[in-house]
């Protein structure tokens, strides 16, 4: 599980294939994250993340698109 799956911000960017602009867009919006504490770093876990942006509306062309 802690392989490919549980990725931080940048990671997520890079597979997803999105700008961080756009990351912070989708977590006002709602993106699922995980912090061990208030302040510490966020991180995603990839299938929850593409299942609520499946869910939201989104597809996946060349990149992620509503």
């Amino acid at each position: 599980m802690f392989g490919n799956e549980i990725l931080n911000g940048r990671q997520l960017c890079n597979q997803l294939g999105i700008s961080t602009t756009i990351l912070y867009s989708l977590i006002d919006n709602g993106l699922p994250y995980h912090q061990l504490t208030a302040n510490s770093r966020k991180y995603y876990i990839l299938n929850e993340v593409e299942n609520w942006l499946l869910e939201s509306g989104f597809h996946q062309e060349t990149r992620w698109t509503k």
